[in-house]
């Protein structure tokens, strides 16, 4: 009888690429729980997600590039909302999105420029290769009917992102409870989580061995057996392997809860807005379905911390 072979995959990271992994491995049709053993290496004290995977916009889109994985991944989010209640479990839905242009009201005196302190102004590049109507000249200058949350006189001009694709192009998930539901999707296959920071990838006689990392618990280094390593820690990668050609952008958001009562429209703007005093910002906009709206402005270039944990809430930025 043939010898099984036994596998130990750690994937290092608790973001949305780490925990979707491990629902595709524990889904993966040579996966068992006698042969199997995946483990989540996750350093932070507060849980999954805790970075930009927990606090994205969650925008989905067939305009979206590069074009080779949106065409995969698009409608794969479809397939997985439909197969495991999507709408109640991470808020996805489709939503009318465009580029939005007008006046910004007075309400607070400030000049801030929504940069954090120490940093400089980087752009998140989220319609970067986008070539929509937006980008085409071809304005759509009336303002919306549906979009009850922006004063219609307030508007200068909208324009869809991508008429073509119609409203069922666009859609959004909350990224957290997506990412969340991913873990839970998997642990119910058996799939465990650790919490701890990776210190190396262990190797012998040409293969890995295991995944050193810092027990919080009893501040010891300690070791998970592994066969496979998957390394999904984002910006901290370079951490584990400091050769990778990756650098880290600190983004700001905030969220908004409106007044009870108050329905708002599913609607994503990226916004250019003309503010007093000859000051302009760009932020993103996202209308969420428990009525939440979540606000993202430029990023900066900030120094990336040990530890998600210790990523500043920068208030001159937000």
């Amino acid at each position: 009888m043939a010898q099984v072979e036994h596998r130990d995959i750690v994937i290092i990271g608790g973001g949305i690429i780490g925990c979707t992994t491990a629902y595709y491995l524990s889904r993966h049709s040579s996966y068992a729980l006698e042969t199997t053993r995946i483990t989540i290496l996750e350093a932070s004290a507060n849980g999954i997600a805790q970075g930009a995977s927990g606090k994205a916009g969650g925008l989905l889109a067939k305009w979206a590039y590069p074009t080779e994985l949106v065409n995969i991944s698009f409608p794969e989010h479809v397939r997985l909302a439909k197969e495991h209640n999507g709408v109640e479990r991470w808020g996805f839905r489709f939503v009318d999105c465009g580029t939005w242009e007008g006046i910004g009201e007075d309400l607070i005196d400030t000049h801030d420029p929504g940069v954090g302190k120490g940093g400089k102004e980087k752009s998140l590049q989220k319609t970067l290769g986008v070539g929509s109507s937006a980008q085409s000249g071809q304005i759509n200058k009336r303002h919306p009917q549906s979009l009850n949350w922006v004063k219609e006189e307030l508007t200068t001009s909208y324009t869809p992102m991508d008429p073509a694709s119609g409203f069922e192009g666009t859609a959004q998930v909350h990224p957290y409870l997506f990412t969340r539901s991913m873990l839970e999707l998997a642990a119910e296959k058996g799939v465990q989580i650790q919490r701890g920071s990776a210190a190396s990838i262990e190797k012998g006689s040409g293969r890995v061995i295991s995944v050193r990392y810092m027990d919080p618990s009893d501040n010891q280094e300690k070791s998970i057996p592994a066969t496979h390593v998957i390394l999904a820690a984002g910006a901290w990668s370079r951490s584990i392997i400091p050769s990778l050609p990756i650098s880290a952008t600190r983004a700001h958001s905030i969220t908004i809860r409106p007044k009870p009562g108050v329905n708002i429209a599913p609607y994503v703007l990226f916004a250019e807005i003309e503010l007093p005093y000859d000051q302009r910002a760009s932020p993103e906009i996202y209308a969420r379905p428990d009525n939440e709206v979540y606000v993202c402005g430029p990023g900066d270039d900030s120094r990336l911390p040990w530890n998600v944990d210790e990523v500043e809430v920068d208030l001159t930025a937000c």
